[in-house]
């Protein structure tokens, strides 16, 4: 039997140059993976290895070409293509390709190169005059393209549902709401932050708050979940404002998108809004926390090329929450690569 999927890239013994060849045909991998995800190729897989010309059927690709497909990602862990008995199965990464894995990362794969890929040609112009790549690519800012698109909207959401169960879920687990009574989640999407957190706290109402076409997502999975009666919608701009009187605010992964001249703007909100001596809880990475610190490096290049934010250094996140009125009460590193940054509203 000869298979092919290896046990993991070994670098030790490369040269410079083989090290950066594989560097630079990242955006290779990156489009075989999209293919992969659109295809369904690892759902195709769930109950176990089949046979080349069985999945391309299934998939309605060319066994020919599939075949060399699965190869280059048997290279990478995603599957293990065994050439004698002309079957796949999937590698030890490949379940995160399946839709209904609890770590998937399929919405990723589809929204990042549906969206993020073709900005990323204009880095160039980017590094020289500061104007977002998307931004650029698109015509318009990266938000003002993307919701003028329902399909876009859903498949964004649908992304960072992803995004939360696959690295965030553990930072969730870290928060201690400790005697909160109304949590807002502000930019809270369909709800799937809130969601698992009131899970967690039988007592906690709260409230989902996002733009209106996108909070509109959350009534049918809050309900579905059994949790409409303790969790409500709201729609509106936190730039504007936030829903008022909370004694608990959550942003899970929303800064980060923004300068610091914007998210000071919406931490000033919150502050406006919140109740006195309100908590703060922000799900963000920290530069140089947390035990996969390059997953900070690389969404700081993505928020480079796609939007005008940047992840963060522990000093930036103090300073930016003083400056709107919050004192930074300690930052929680987890078991991914996010941190829980607590803060507290200061009276003037």
């Amino acid at each position: 039997m000869t298979a092919t999927s290896a046990p993991g890239p070994d670098t030790t013994n490369r040269t410079p140059a083989v090290a950066i060849l594989r560097l630079l045909g990242g955006f290779q991998i990156s489009q075989a993976l999209y293919v992969a995800a659109r295809a369904g190729i690892a759902d195709e897989l769930r109950a176990g290895a089949r046979p080349v010309p069985a999945v391309a059927e299934a998939t309605g690709l060319r066994p020919d070409l599939l075949r060399r497909l699965l190869r280059s990602l048997g290279a990478e862990q995603v599957f293990t293509y065994d050439e004698d008995r002309d079957a796949v199965a999937l590698g030890p990464l490949g379940h995160t390709l399946c839709g209904d894995a609890d770590d998937s990362v399929r919405d990723i794969a589809l929204m990042w190169m549906e969206t993020h890929y073709r900005p990323f040609a204009q880095l160039w112009s980017t590094l020289h005059d500061g104007v977002p790549a998307a931004e650029r690519e698109l015509g318009k800012p990266f938000f003002d393209w993307l919701g003028e698109d329902a399909d876009r909207v859903a498949g964004f959401t649908s992304a960072m549902g992803n995004m939360m169960r696959a690295i965030r879920q553990d930072a969730l687990d870290a928060i201690d709401l400790g005697g909160a009574e109304h949590l807002v989640d502000i930019g809270g999407a369909d709800g799937t932050a809130i969601a698992s957190l009131a899970r967690r706290h039988p007592r906690l109402r709260g409230t989902v708050f996002d733009l209106p076409h996108v909070v509109s997502a959350a009534t049918a999975a809050l309900e579905a979940q059994g949790l409409a009666d303790r969790i409500g919608i709201s729609g509106g701009d936190f730039f504007q404002a936030v829903p008022a009187g909370a004694d608990a605010y959550l942003a899970c992964f929303i800064l980060h998108d923004w300068n610091d001249k914007q998210s000071t703007r919406i931490l000033e909100r919150v502050h406006e809004a919140a109740a006195p001596g309100a908590r703060l809880y922000l799900v963000e990475t920290v530069l140089g926390r947390g035990p996969a610190p390059e997953i900070a490096t690389m969404l700081d290049l993505t928020m480079m090329g796609m939007l005008d934010g940047r992840e963060r250094t522990p000093e930036d996140w103090r300073s930016l929450l003083a400056g709107a009125g919050f004192r930074l009460t300690r930052t929680v590193e987890t078991a991914g690569p996010m941190c829980v940054l607590e803060a507290v509203k200061v009276d003037a």
